[in-house]
């Protein structure tokens, strides 16, 4: 059985940015005016860094910018200022390879909060377990298309999957259709092509999913973004999700119910991967350097 221990941000001694200012998490406070606490009126990224650099940070300082504005609350903070606030907490914690977090959320007053916590990456299992739960949701809402903070139904369905020994868990709606995991995007290698769920399904668009889309057109493979009725796990080769932590994780098991779908990893997602794995370090060779002199 696969198990990953869940990586909560909050580490004893470690330091964190908020409003302006680098301190321990023990003295990072916000006033319980704050609207993400008391409505989940707020925004979130979660970012990898490598050597020092967020990796994408772009993609994600734009998907930041259009969920603020979708919600109401532009976020009036460019975005070299955003990523200098990551870097020299980086360097606080004396950490290069770290997962960090960035909260923004609006206060009583017109003003913001914002937060950057980063932990050290884990070391990853070489495949993921999935257990799958049916969730209904509206697929309108910009509680899922963007990070909002509002994500009680993901944290409660993670608990529960690593509680019962499975990476995460994966949500069907009520037309028994795949939506996508907690915290992660889903894909599905067919015989003739790959299919992943629409936008409009009501999940999350993914910086890692749009890369492995283009990067998978890119060398030749058929990609479909569809509704995906979980009788394709039937047809499936292999099955992978995304995400900006794991990149391109294979997936060894679904439980859906009381039936049971293992997976093998084959050749398209080794290449997907490695294609993969070549964007991120040729990101790294054009902005290491930006990063240390930051």
């Amino acid at each position: 059985m696969v198990y990953i221990p869940r990586q909560d941000y909050i580490i004893l001694g470690m330091l964190v940015f908020l409003n302006g200012q680098i301190i321990d998490e023990e003295s990072a406070k916000v006033s319980v005016s704050d609207l993400s606490y008391q409505f989940g009126y707020g925004l979130f990224e979660t970012i990898r860094c490598e050597r020092g650099v967020p990796l994408f940070f772009e993609s994600h300082y734009k998907r930041l910018n259009q969920g603020a504005k979708e919600i109401g609350m532009p976020f009036p903070v460019d975005m070299d200022e955003v990523k200098k606030w990551i870097v020299d907490l980086l360097k606080a914690n004396k950490q290069t390879s770290s997962r960090v977090k960035l909260v923004i959320s609006k206060r009583a007053d017109d003003k913001f909060n914002v937060l950057v916590m980063s932990v050290p990456l884990i070391q990853l299992p070489p495949a993921y377990s999935l257990l799958a739960k049916v969730l209904d949701r509206d697929p309108k809402s910009f509680s899922f298309k963007f990070k909002t903070t509002s994500r009680a139904d993901s944290y409660a369905a993670h608990s529960e999957a690593i509680k019962e020994g499975f990476n995460d868990a994966l949500f069907l709606n009520r037309r028994n259709e795949l939506i996508e995991c907690t915290r992660a995007n889903i894909f599905l290698i067919l015989p003739d092509k790959i299919i992943t769920p629409v936008l409009e399904s009501g999940i999350l668009s993914g910086i890692t999913r749009a890369k492995v889309i283009e990067i998978a057109k890119r060398d030749g493979f058929l990609v479909e973004e569809k509704n995906v009725h979980s009788l394709y796990l039937n047809k499936a080769t292999d099955v992978f999700i995304t995400s900006a932590i794991v990149g391109i994780m294979p997936v060894s098991r679904i439980k859906l119910e009381s039936k049971e779908y293992n997976f093998s990893r084959g050749p398209k997602t080794d290449n997907l991967r490695n294609a993969y794995d070549s964007e991120v370090q040729e990101y790294l060779r054009k902005n290491c350097n930006l990063a240390f002199s930051a």
